[in-house]
């Protein structure tokens, strides 16, 4: 894009010269001349245009993919194609992420390290103060990331052991779901306001509706999905899905909610028109996180499987047919997906290689693999 717009630059600037140019030789040319010179360079621009379009096809964008992982408690900022990639050190374990692209910042939920050895492998971390319990209140929270200097700018407290954050277009309202008290809790920045939402039973995954008017919030222990409306920060429908309800998500043009069902290996469908289930899709196991394509052409489902018994693949779904069209291999623990704005790519974390699968969503291929860090878990892209 870069490279056509300096081109046609070029060739506007050239008309202004000939134009100028022209003025002064015009007692020099005939009419039929100058129609004649008009004429070719006409055709030589729309030329000239069309070989800049034709070299944009190979033309490659640079996509941020920023990574959670867990275990080790740092966030992997990837430039791709790059390849590139920054550390960034986190004050516990980023259990998810996402970017949100109006306000540029990388929302992350936080936790405790755990693990018996935590002090030695998480120096990064908060110190025991004493007060154990206090201690771990304190590093429950979520924390927003400027993603330019990938510096920490804001901070909330939420609730106990919270797992997904997401944020409306504008980044004024921040949802992350509370796993461990079975509640939301919804952030106005604009206003202040922090309310905390009672939903089902160790609320999850969490995604806004493309209208940006409602929160649909997976809920693992409960089967269903809690949606709460955003301007009433309540909860005003309740929709039983299946067992192992761990992420939602959308097609973007908002005709259907999806909902990963870890147990059951299935992806569910809710017809958003009627908050109601209309198809329950079988797809690999242990299925996680999914995400739809922008052109609405996919809805991809990452099946992790379990640590014992990992699944690799992911089940691409056509969003005309609500049918798998095909299973593609990748890494071990295929759980965080996110798809680039121009439905080029998918990337996917494998979280129990410690990788990143890039997927050409044209050939649906897989045409790399990156190393992150330990126990990917979330993902998201500016």
């Amino acid at each position: 894009m870069k490279r056509k717009i300096c081109f046609i630059l070029m060739i506007l600037t050239f008309l202004l010269l000939l134009a100028a140019c022209g003025q002064n030789a015009e007692s020099m040319m005939t009419n039929e001349e100058n129609a004649n010179a008009e004429n070719k360079l006409n055709d030589d621009m729309e030329e000239t245009v069309k070989e800049v379009d034709e070299g944009d096809n190979d033309f490659e964008e640079e996509y941020n993919v920023v990574v959670g992982n867990e275990k080790d408690g740092t966030m992997s900022v990837i430039y791709y194609p790059e390849e590139r990639q920054e550390l960034v050190y986190l004050d516990g374990e980023a259990h998810n992420l996402e970017v949100n692209v109006e306000s540029q910042l990388i929302w992350v939920t936080i936790n405790p390290p755990h693990g018996d050895n935590e002090d030695e492998e998480h120096s990064h971390s908060h110190e025991n103060d004493g007060n154990e319990e206090e201690d771990k209140v304190k590093q429950e929270k979520v924390v927003a990331y400027d993603i330019n200097t990938l510096e920490k700018v804001e901070e909330h407290q939420v609730g106990s052991h919270p797992a997904h954050v997401t944020a409306t277009e504008n980044g004024e309202i921040v949802v992350v779901t509370n796993s461990g008290d079975n509640s939301v809790t919804v952030i106005n920045r604009k206003t202040d306001e922090v309310v905390n939402v009672e939903v089902g039973e160790y609320p999850h995954g969490v995604r806004i509706s493309p209208d940006q008017q409602y929160a649909y919030i997976a809920n693992m222990q409960s089967a269903d999905v809690s949606i709460i409306d955003l301007q009433l920060n309540e909860e005003v429908n309740r929709v039983h899905v299946g067992e192992g309800a761990v992420q939602t998500g959308f097609s973007h043009d908002g005709k259907y909610a999806f909902v990963g069902l870890h147990v059951d290996n299935q992806l569910a469908v809710i017809d958003t028109s009627s908050q109601e289930v209309i198809k329950h899709i079988n797809v690999g196991v242990g299925p996680v996180q999914m995400f739809a394509s922008y052109n609405n052409q996919y809805v991809i489902v990452a099946n992790q499987g379990s640590e014992e018994n990992p699944s690799d693949t992911i089940s691409i779904i056509g969003l005309d047919t609500l049918e798998v069209e095909k299973e593609l291999s990748l890494g071990k623990g295929a759980h965080g997906i996110v798809i680039s704005k121009d439905s080029k790519y998918a990337f996917v974390t494998n979280m129990f290689e410690d990788t990143v699968s890039v997927v050409d969503l044209k050939k649906l291929e897989e045409v790399k693999r990156l190393d992150v860090g330990e126990y990917p878990n979330g993902i998201s892209i500016n």
